[in-house]
This record gives structure tokens, C-alpha cells and sequence, in this order.
């Protein structure tokens, strides 16, 4: 089990879970009076549990629709380069219309945690390394989320949300480098199978 423990991928997994991104929506919830930690908890464990199917099941879809690995990667990696400039330029999310604690909990579990861009990461990931290796890291990342998560809900009312948008615009340079790096590793073993 420790022979798995990978912690360079363990950072970009952490990297494109992003936790930052999600401050604001608990700041949201915060201000409604809502429990920020059973909240951000509760998306910690769903996140996890997609994830978690995605790694097991990921690679059957290989096998079924008849996808090749390389084609895989370029894909994957054009979606996490879209999520990694958009974290870098982001977009105001309108969540103020969001005042359930599940439904705040469910928004942060997917798509914020879990999306494409991480579902795409996760698969390529699992046929590189195996399930066991990839959900193991999983647990890594996610569990750095939590700790995220749970500093966040002690300190939420003296969160300095300029902060929060530096660290995660720096976290999505490290994000498009990753996916540069798969669309390249992507397009290598086309031409390589092509030769």
C-alpha cells in the first residue's frame, strides 16, 4: 500500500480538487447561517466516493466503447487546460439563490471537486498506475481537501477572499501545466503508434 503512495501525484490531484475555488461558496453559506462544516464535510465524502467509483469503473469504458488511451489523454487534457484557464480567469459563480445545506454540499462535491476535468485525470491516471495506486492517492489528495475544508470552516469569518482568488489562480497554472503535459503525452503515443 505505501509503495503506491505517489506525492507528486497526490499534488495534482490536490491541485485540480482545487478547495480554494469552493471557499467562496462556503463564505455564501456562512453568511445564511448554515453549518459550514457539515457542509464542506458532507461534499468531502461525496466527492470522494465519485472519485472513487470513477477510478474503479473508469477503465471499463475503455474496453467498451473501444477508446484508445492516447485519445483519452488529449481529450482529458483539453478539458483540464479549459478548467485550468477558467481558474486562472475565473467566472463569478450566482449562488445566491443556493440556501439548502445539501444542495450547497451536492454543488461542491460535483462539479466543483468532481467534474470533468477530474474524471478525465482519474481514468488516464488508473490505466497509468491501477486502481489501487489511484484511489490510494485519491485518498491522499482528499484528505488534504478535508484538512482545506475544515481550516476554512474554524477561520471562515476572517477569510481574506483575495487570498483565496491568488491561490487558487496560482493553482491553475499548475493545473494547465499538467494538462499540457497530457495533451503532449497524448499526441506522442499517436505519432509513436503511427511509426
Amino acid at each position: 500500500m505505501i509503495d503506491n503512495i505517489s506525492f507528486p501525484i497526490i499534488f495534482q490531484m490536490f491541485v485540480l480538487l482545487n478547495p480554494m475555488s469552493s471557499v467562496p461558496i462556503l463564505l455564501a453559506a456562512h453568511r445564511n447561517k448554515l453549518d459550514v462544516r457539515r457542509i464542506s464535510m458532507q461534499a468531502v465524502l461525496v466527492a470522494f466516493a465519485v472519485a472513487a467509483t470513477v477510478a474503479v469503473l473508469g477503465p471499463v469504458l475503455f474496453t467498451a466503447f473501444s477508446i484508445s488511451v492516447d485519445s483519452f489523454r488529449i481529450a482529458g487534457g483539453i478539458v483540464l487546460l479549459l478548467l485550468g484557464i477558467q481558474t486562472v480567469r475565473p467566472v463569478p459563480r450566482d449562488i445566491s439563490n443556493v440556501t439548502e445545506a445539501d444542495s450547497i454540499s451536492s454543488l461542491i462535491a460535483t462539479p466543483m471537486l468532481t467534474g470533468p476535468a477530474t474524471i478525465s485525470y482519474i481514468t488516464v491516471k488508473t490505466i497509468d498506475f491501477g486502481r489501487v495506486a489511484v484511489v490510494v492517492n485519491l485518498t491522499g489528495a482528499f484528505v488534504l481537501v478535508g484538512i482545506a475544508f475544515y481550516v476554512a470552516s474554524r477561520t471562515i469569518s476572517r477569510i481574506n477572499v483575495k487570498i483565496i482568488d491568488i491561490i487558487s489562480r496560482i493553482l491553475g497554472l499548475f493545473l494547465t501545466a499538467v494538462a499540457i503535459q497530457m495533451i503532449a503525452n497524448g499526441i506522442a503515443g499517436i505519432i509513436h503508434s503511427w511509426v
